[in-house]
């Protein structure tokens, strides 16, 4: 652990703010599923996996430098299982994408937590805030 009680509060917020990022957002394209394509479906669960599992991994990956092998598995399962649930809005093959998208990302956020520092992180979190905002955001248009 890298920081004092404080920190390690602002990280589990951090990483709550991504569990209700992604909740909203799911909630919401579920709701309009029937009207998304194959491209833009694909491009839901590729984002979401990959997206979340960088920044998991990589504000995990930051607080938790000693148990990397333990970080990687963990969010490369989170990521998968994020990637799948939102390509299981579209179809089969979508969601297999998103899995792959997010085995990819699970491993990469926990490399970059390993050289992270809290400016990352905060970009990292931005980062969420936007990628999930823009699928929103498009799904409308």
């Amino acid at each position: 652990m890298k920081g004092g009680a404080t920190l390690s509060i602002l990280i589990g917020l951090i990483l709550l703010s991504y569990l209700v990022v992604g909740t909203a957002s799911y909630w919401y394209l579920y709701k309009i599923r029937l009207l998304i394509g194959y491209h833009f479906g694909m491009n839901i669960a590729m984002t979401s996996g990959m997206v979340m599992g960088i920044t998991i991994g990589t504000v995990l990956g930051y607080e938790y430098p000693a148990s990397y092998t333990l970080i990687t598995v963990l969010t490369t399962l989170i990521a998968m299982i994020i990637g799948a649930i939102f390509g299981a809005l579209v179809d089969y093959q979508i969601l297999l994408t998103g899995a792959t998208s997010g085995i990819m990302g699970g491993i990469m956020g926990p490399m970059i937590g390993m050289a992270a520092d809290l400016p990352l992180i905060v970009f990292c979190t931005f980062l969420v805030f936007i990628s999930f905002g823009l699928l929103c955001f498009s799904a409308r248009a």
